[in-house]
């Protein structure tokens, strides 16, 4: 099975490294994408199975370029969205004028910025700023330090080396969308007609791993997998690991705010707006009874 992801889940990292694939029949193959636009268009052309990824780009891509594109499950119970900006910013105000960082101009994270700016007087579309796609959050990072950018989106891990680098935390999307939901795993439509049974096992020991890492018997044992599978400090693998889903269930409601966020800026989804499109419970469903 090909994955492409932006960071593993602690579900992924467990069911790898206690065999749980391996008892399904398969291997796991990881690929650690540059940014969205290639992890997406690489699902939709066959390049990947799986993409581990936020929800906006299953909207923004579903449809785009022929490929229908669904979630399928749940990868995060949430997800913190933290704005850190270069040491010389002071307030929102002197972002004005500014290149800002984000992976694509017009999918995920950059929405979520753009709406976050909004709350603070600042709005793309007077110019008030620029953003600038530079990919996934470590080279939003190395684009800040480098001064080409002034502020970003960087999730954990990142938002430790931006502390330690003295770039400044000036809030998260949690003051204006508490609602939005943690990253997803999504396929294409035309894959998974021919790997149905391969993905519902995908999906069985994923889950498998997942109750495990959840189990608080387990948790000592998880975060040292964890730390040293992502290389991470024994805090830093917690963090992965409270990122951990109950239990992989589809968060409906959150993927609703996604969706009315795209919309809100005026873009069009080339599959309609019923949220039913962009997402399949059968799969999910079919593991969880297997």
């Amino acid at each position: 099975m090909r994955l492409i992801i932006f960071n593993a889940d602690a579900g992924l990292i467990v069911a790898r490294r206690r065999g749980l694939f391996a008892s399904e029949g398969f291997e796991v193959e990881i690929t650690i994408t540059p940014n969205s636009t290639e992890q997406m268009r690489g699902l939709g052309a066959g390049k990947w199975d799986i993409a581990s990824t936020a929800f906006d780009n299953v909207l923004a891509w579903s449809g785009r370029e022929g490929a229908e594109i669904v979630a399928i499950a749940q990868v995060a119970r949430g997800i913190l969205l933290p704005v850190y900006v270069r040491p010389e910013i002071r307030d929102w105000s002197d972002l004005r004028g500014k290149p800002l960082a984000v992976d694509a101009v017009d999918t995920a994270y950059a929405l979520v910025l753009r709406r976050i700016l909004l709350a603070h007087g600042l709005d793309l579309k007077r110019d008030d700023y620029r953003l600038v796609p530079v990919g996934a959050t470590g080279p939003r990072f190395e684009s800040m330090n480098r001064g080409d950018t002034f502020a970003a989106i960087l999730n954990p891990p990142w938002d430790a080396k931006a502390e330690a680098a003295g770039h400044m935390h000036f809030g998260d999307h949690r003051e204006v969308l508490p609602n939005y939901p943690g990253g997803v795993f999504a396929v294409s439509r035309a894959w998974v007609e021919g790997h149905r049974d391969a993905l519902v096992r995908f999906l069985r020991a994923w889950l498998a791993g997942l109750r495990w890492a959840g189990d608080p018997a387990n948790r000592g044992e998880a975060i040292k997998i964890i730390a040293d599978e992502e290389k991470l400090s024994p805090e830093g693998a917690a963090g992965r690991l409270a990122q951990l889903p109950k239990d992989g269930a589809m968060d409906v409601t959150g993927l609703q705010s996604v969706l009315d966020l795209r919309t809100q800026y005026g873009f069009n989804l080339p599959m309609g707006s019923d949220l039913k499109r962009y997402y399949d419970l059968d799969y999910y469903q079919a593991a969880r009874s297997g």
